[in-house]
């Protein structure tokens, strides 16, 4: 199998597991537009917003950051989905694929996703386990590493995917 065949094959395994977490996704709006919305601002200045509805013991946790394709300069397009792909690469305490398989190995699924203006980060899994995506997120929030092997590598696979 060439490279070339790898990295499509990989996409489009991306591609169906993004829009099966699209369609989850979408799916629950109609619940989280009912409910109360309550917001916090923690001492960093971090928004938190949440919304209660407990039809499910299930917890959707999401990460959005105000950044995406319109926040870039010209000559660095994609820089914001490279990022978005380097936020699972890992931290010095959880390192690379080890977010994904411990939010799977809890009964959840994650994901992620650059507009033209935010970059999204989620995770769904039940509620008794929220605990987990607030360290995850967290943890890479502060310690993401980057380095130069995986931007390379992370590279190559944004481009193809942009093609």
């Amino acid at each position: 199998m060439t490279t070339r065949q790898i990295l499509r094959k990989g996409l489009i395994e991306r591609l169906t597991y993004i829009y099966l977490s699209l369609f989850i996704f979408l799916l629950c709006l109609p619940l989280v537009a009912s409910a109360k919305v309550r917001e916090y601002r923690l001492d960093n200045g971090l928004k938190v917003l949440i919304s209660e509805d407990h039809k499910a013991p299930v917890a959707t946790f999401q990460v959005w950051y105000r950044v995406g394709s319109r926040n870039e300069p010209a000559g660095k397009t994609g820089i914001s989905h490279l990022l978005e792909h380097m936020m699972f690469k890992g931290t010095p305490e959880y390192g690379s694929k080890v977010f994904s398989r411990l939010v799977q190995k809890n009964g959840g699924i994650d994901n992620a996703y650059t507009t033209k203006d935010y970059t999204a980060y989620f995770q769904v899994l039940a509620s008794d386990r929220i605990d987990l995506s607030v360290r995850l997120e967290s943890d890479r929030m502060e310690n993401l590493l980057l380095a130069p092997d995986d931007v390379r590598d992370e590279r190559s696979v944004v481009m193809e995917e942009r093609r």
